[in-house]
Parts: C-alpha cells; sequence; structure tokens
C-alpha cells in the first residue's frame, strides 16, 4: 500500500483529491492532510509517506520550499506537485527538487488517477527492487560466516585449494593488512559431572559467531570441529602482535567464560606475514593449546620452551579420546579432522613422518576394536605403504577412517538399544523426539532416520505402540479403571486414548476388556 500526504491550502481541494483518490486507487491509503508548508514538514516527518501531492501557492512556507525543506531528512519521497501557473520557471524549479509530475488545476478525475497511478507504479517497483536489495544483503550476511569458515579450512588443514579461493576472499573482503596468526579455541566441560552434547557445542558456536563483532580485530572463524574452533586473526592497528593476541584472548575469555557448560582455552600461533603462510601458526596454535591447565587459560606459542615443544607429542591422548568419541557419533569427517589435527601436532613438533604414521595406526587400531564392540562389520585398518610427507599422511589416514565402515553401516547398535530402553521407561511421561535424541547425543533428525530405518517407524509410532501394549498389559493384569490406565500409559485424554486404542487394536478399550474377562467367567459358570 503506497502512503500519501495531501497538501493544499484549500480544505475542499483537499478533500475532493482524498475522495477521488479513495474512490479510484485501491493501492493508495491517504495517511494524512496538510494547509500549508509548516504542517507538510512536521506531517511528512510523523507520518513517513511515500508520495505527496504538493500545492505551490500557500501562505508562509511555499510549496516549493516545503519540499526542499522535506527532501533533507527524507530522500525517497515523491513528490507531485499541484498548481494553478503552467510556467517555465516553475518547471524549472520543480525539476531542480526533484519533483516526480505535477497536474495543473483544475484537473479531471481520469487525470488525478492516471497521475497518482503512474507515480505509485513506480514507487512499487522501486520498493520491491530496495525489498530484494535487502534479502540478498541478509542472505549475503547469512552466507559470509560460512564463506569464512571454508576460507579457513582451506588455509589451515592441507586442502587443495578451490579455483574459486581468491574469489571468495574478494566476496569476504580482505582486511587491509594481510599479517595475522591463528587461535585455536578449545572447549571443555565445566565439571565432570556435566556431559558434553553436541546442540551444547553448537550453542558455544553460535554465541562465539554472535560475540565476533566485540573482537576488534578482523578475524575469520572455523567451523567447530570436535570441541575446538580456529581462527584466523588479522593484525590491526599500531600495537604488536603480543599485544594484540593477549588481548583478544582475554576477550575471548571474558565474553565466552563458562558458557554452555563449557570453559574455553585458547592457543595463540606465532605471526605470518601473509595468509598463504597462515597453516605454520596453525601447527603453533596447537601446540600452545595442548596444556590447558595452565591458570591464564591461554598460552602463545611464543611462550613455550624447546623442552615443553618436545613433550607435546605425549599429550595428544586427549585428541585420540576426542577421535573415539566422534566415531562413536557415527561422525567420520569428525573423526578424521581429529585424525589429521593429531598429525600437525606431530609435524609440529619435528617428529618423523614414520613415527607418526605408527602412531595413527595404534589409534585406528584402537577406533575398529571399539566398533567391531559395537557389533559392526569393520575393515581391517592398514596403511598400504611407509608415507613419505606429511601431506600424504593425512590423506591416507583420512581414507582409511572411511574406509573403516562400508557406507551405510554407521548404525550404532547400543543408541538404538539405549533409545528403546528410555522410551519404554519414561513412555507414560511427554517424550519429544528432541528429549529423546538428547538421551543419546544426538541431532532429532539423525534420530528420526534412524527409527525409520531400523523399525520401519517413526519414534511416535514406536511409543505409542508401547502404550497400547502396556494399556493391554494392565487391563489384564489389574483392576484398575480404564481412566486411572489412560493417565498411567501417558495420556491425558481418555476419549483420544481409547480412539487410538481401537484405531491399533480394533476394538474399544471397554470392549476389549469384556473380551478379557468373558473365559474367565465361563470357567467359573
Amino acid at each position: 500500500m503506497i502512503r500519501l500526504l495531501i497538501v493544499d491550502d484549500e480544505h475542499i481541494e483537499r478533500t475532493a483529491l482524498q475522495r477521488i483518490i479513495e474512490e479510484g486507487s485501491p493501492d493508495v491509503k491517504v495517511v494524512g492532510q496538510a494547509s500549508n508548508g509548516r504542517e507538510a514538514i512536521e506531517a511528512a516527518e510523523r507520518l513517513q509517506p511515500d508520495l505527496i501531492t504538493m500545492d505551490i501557492k500557500m501562505p508562509g512556507i511555499n510549496g516549493l520550499q516545503a519540499i526542499e525543506k522535506i527532501r533533507e531528512t527524507n530522500k525517497t519521497v515523491k513528490f507531485i506537485v499541484v498548481t494553478a501557473f503552467d510556467t517555465f520557471e516553475f518547471a524549472q524549479q520543480a525539476i531542480k527538487l526533484g519533483v516526480y509530475d505535477y497536474m495543473l488545476k483544475p484537473s479531471r478525475i481520469s487525470v488525478v488517477l492516471e497521475t497518482i497511478g503512474r507515480v505509485a507504479s513506480e514507487i512499487k517497483n522501486i520498493q520491491l527492487e530496495l525489498a530484494s536489495r535487502r534479502s540478498e544483503q541478509e542472505l549475503l550476511l547469512k552466507m559470509i560466516p560460512l564463506v569464512e569458515a571454508d576460507l579457513v579450512e582451506q588455509l589451515l588443514f592441507d586442502c587443495v585449494q578451490s579455483a574459486s579461493l581468491s574469489e571468495l576472499i574478494d566476496l569476504v573482503g580482505m582486511p587491509t593488512g594481510r599479517e595475522g596468526f591463528v587461535m585455536t579455541m578449545q572447549f571443555t566441560q565445566v565439571s565432570e559431572e556435566s556431559s558434553t552434547r553436541i546442540r551444547d557445542l553448537d550453542m558455544a558456536y553460535m554465541q562465539l559467531n554472535e560475540r565476533l563483532p566485540e573482537i576488534s580485530n578482523p578475524m575469520w572463524l572455523g567451523k567447530m570441529s570436535g570441541n575446538q574452533v580456529p581462527a584466523i586473526v588479522f593484525m590491526d592497528g599500531e600495537f604488536s602482535y603480543r599485544a594484540q593476541a593477549i588481548s583478544i584472548a582475554k576477550k575471548w575469555l571474558q565474553v565466552m567464560d563458562d558458557r554452555c557448560g563449557f570453559r574455553l582455552f585458547i592457543g595463540i600461533g606465532g605471526l605470518s606475514k601473509d595468509i598463504w603462510d597462515m597453516r605454520k601458526s596453525y601447527q603453533e596454535a596447537l601446540l600452545a593449546s595442548m596444556d590447558r591447565t595452565l591458570p591464564a587459560r591461554y598460552c602463545l606459542y611464543e611462550n613455550l620452551t624447546q623442552d615443553q615443544i618436545q613433550t607435546m607429542g605425549i599429550l595428544t591422548f586427549e585428541m585420540e579420546k576426542t577421535v573415539l568419541e566422534e566415531m562413536r557419533r557415527g561422525n567420520l569427517e569428525g573423526s578424521g579432522d581429529q585424525i589429521v589435527r593429531m598429525i600437525d601436532v606431530f609435524e609440529g613438533i619435528g617428529q618423523g613422518v614414520g613415527m607418526s604414521q605408527q602412531r595413527i595406526f595404534e589409534v585406528l587400531i584402537v577406533v575398529s576394536r571399539m566398533l567391531q564392540e559395537m557389533g559392526m562389520e569393520v575393515n581391517t585398518p592398514y596403511f598400504p605403504y611407509a608415507t613419505t610427507s606429511y601431506m600424504q599422511l593425512r590423506a591416507e589416514s583420512r581414507l582409511l577412517i572411511h574406509n573403516l565402515i562400508s557406507l551405510g553401516e554407521v548404525v550404532e547398535t547400543d543408541l538404538l538399544q539405549t533409545m528403546k530402553q528410555y522410551i519404554q521407561k519414561h513412555a507414560h511421561e511427554d517424550l519429544s523426539l528432541e528429549r529423546i535424541a538428547a538421551t543419546v547425543d544426538r541431532n532429532p533428525f539423525y534420530v528420526s532416520k534412524l527409527f525409520k530405518e531400523h523399525f520401519g517407524m517413526n519414534y511416535i509410532d514406536f511409543l505409542t505402540d508401547y502404550r497400547i501394549e502396556m494399556a493391554k498389559q494392565l487391563m489384564q493384569e489389574t483392576d484398575k479403571s480404564l481412566k486411572e490406565i489412560t493417565f498411567e500409559v501417558g495420556y491425558n485424554d481418555p476419549n483420544y486414548f481409547s480412539r487410538v486404542f481401537k484405531k491399533l487394536v480394533g476394538y474399544a478399550p471397554t470392549d476389549y476388556r469384556k473380551m478379557l474377562i468373558r473365559p474367565t467367567n465361563k470357567k467359573h459358570s
């Protein structure tokens, strides 16, 4: 709807014009009237119209002066001037002020409607174009974090860099300075009693993104992998690398402290002169984050002694635990990420490729045994040959992880059993898919898919079947009323329970109970 303000010093002219528009232009709404230039300026600011019909000859501030004043605060409003003077001088002034059209007094109704309609149509087109641009900008804003995460992935993790990498950088905008460093943000549980949930880590990651504007330095945030988020931080300002790194680390610790049940530890790599050299800073950040017992809860790589760096290799057992946890969740990609991170640590401390390959092989053997204990058929992992470079080791290790289990076999039999037992134990309660998924630390969509594939029904059908079986058993073994049984098996409405029961069993609950007790009566008789 186009919002119109009518400005004219003659009441009868304003009333007549409003009636013509209301009867002949359904897409235009008259939101107000003004009788002089001063009122027009005030009404335009208050009502924010899209279109103003402006009389020129008015006492005090005339129409052209009012247009000029309104233009100072509203650049988009369109004007149609209404005048009895058709002169060249007037036309010059109107064009200079950006007047869209004009009508001579008096004008026929058809001319008024045609002029108003033409301008209204143009305003609609402009509004649609602006809405489309806003939609594109909003979409772009949503995409930028994804693009930045992809850039971090390609720059830090030895991925084959895509041909469009430079285009992606152009899309998000390269910061003024190309110098920067890498931070790895590690999330650990606040207490051992709490259990790590995927949704909690997702929430922590979302809050990282939300608080990103509070960090003064330009930063590209990578994706959450396991419990770690890498970030490329660019230098900004006159302060030294060390001062900026410590300042950012303290800021992150302040805004993210104990969020979602996690505590943050930050490892900080050394300064790189260019974004293409950030991988070395990433390896240094990993090493700096290995010992998370430091009270400051952040560590710069340059603070580590050579002896500390050499002992980092034995601290990778935490990473090994994360590999197992990701695999237990059925997350092959996450397991591969953790394996690659271990290899990055080995490379960072200068360990030989052969020794690193042996360590990774040992981890893969443990993973395969765990999968076998879960009842899965597992392919025996082995490296077909000795790798000669860390890049090759990373690629081969990822391949072995994905080849451990045949496609479609990542089915957690213990997980299914856990869900079944949980539903049976809590069937009398209000059980949502999200609640069931939370008990096994899974995505609700994944749980729904798992039910469908392995039980041939969705979770609500499984729950309903179990409740009805409970009701049948209670009818046979107890003297409880049907109303009591209704509430005991998890329904709040006896009528609804009766409909569900009849649909599944074929009989109403009262009829079914009579069928159960009839043989007993015959026996007594």
